[in-house]
């Protein structure tokens, strides 16, 4: 029968252990941050791009724009856009030219504390008025 001294029998004191806990809720509380991170920067790219998919939907809707110009508006999905037109200057040139117009899509989304907006613009041609309607 072997005697063991109180020393050999030594374990963790309360001390070390407050200490480890320490470190580990440290450890947990930056991981959490960062996966936290992660996932918000993942649902606002995924945001951006129905945003942007939904203005080239807008764009893609019109072949051209009336001599008065558009203003268009509305809501897909949570999202507001808004579609707006002018006349594009032409330089002058020699014979007869398409008259252009510069549209503008822009689409608004996120919350409403700190919301975000794309804009996309293209030029569209002036669709001619039918044959005998008044100018």
């Amino acid at each position: 029968m072997s005697l063991r001294s109180p020393r050999a029998q030594r374990g963790f004191s309360l001390l070390e252990v407050l200490v480890a806990f320490a470190i580990m809720a440290l450890s947990l509380a930056v991981l959490y941050r960062t996966s936290g991170g992660s996932v918000r920067a993942v649902a606002d790219a995924e945001n951006y791009e129905r945003a942007v998919r939904t203005a080239r939907s807008v764009l893609a809707l019109q072949d051209g724009v009336p001599e008065s110009g558009l203003f268009m508006e509305g809501v897909d999905g949570g999202m507001r856009w808004q579609m707006r037109t002018a006349a594009y200057p032409l330089p002058p040139l020699p014979g007869p030219a398409v008259p252009l117009h510069r549209v503008d899509v822009e689409v608004r989304f996120g919350d409403p504390e700190h919301p975000r907006s794309v804009v996309l613009s293209s030029l569209l041609p002036q669709l001619r008025p039918p044959p005998g309607a008044p100018r």
